[in-house]
């Protein structure tokens, strides 16, 4: 299904991700669980640009970063007409599996995470539920232009 699905893309179609991160301080438990869920995300499926990898960075202070990142091509002007809708589709289907495991590892180990895309804080999943920004802003409306396009 890679090679397929990416034999529709250009060459030159930019990247960006999605990464969900873990608000303050991990605990070992949450660290080893995300390294778990990349491995089993990873054997799940085939994934368009690569599973979600774990996401473990450290900033100049020392304050680490930790959590699940996924690379998805871009949507965004100029990009998003040029996108193929079986990649477009197949990346809201890989989004909604990551968010799918980030809301269980929130309520499973009571932590916050907090979900960029490509940059930019678009939403946060706290008790194990995604707030209204990922759910309707994100997902929602994916969905409801991926239809309108197919329509």
């Amino acid at each position: 299904m890679f090679v397929l699905l990416e034999a529709f893309m250009r060459d030159d179609h930019p990247i960006d991700r999605l990464v969900a991160k873990v608000e303050g301080t991990a605990p070992a438990s949450v660290a080893n669980s995300m390294r778990v869920s990349s491995e089993q995300l990873a054997s799940r499926r085939q994934w368009v640009l690569g599973p979600p990898e774990l996401f473990d960075e450290s900033d100049v202070r020392d304050a680490r970063s930790l959590g699940l990142a996924l690379s998805i091509y871009t949507a965004r002007p100029p990009w998003g007409e040029g996108l193929d809708r079986t990649i477009d589709r197949a990346h809201l289907s890989e989004v909604r599996e990551l968010l799918g495991e980030i809301c269980r590892i929130s309520s499973e180990h009571h932590v916050s995470l907090v979900v960029d895309f490509a940059g930019e804080s678009i939403g946060t999943v706290e008790q194990g539920r995604m707030n209204e920004s990922l759910e309707i802003g994100l997902i929602g409306e994916w969905e409801r232009v991926l239809d309108e396009r197919d329509e």
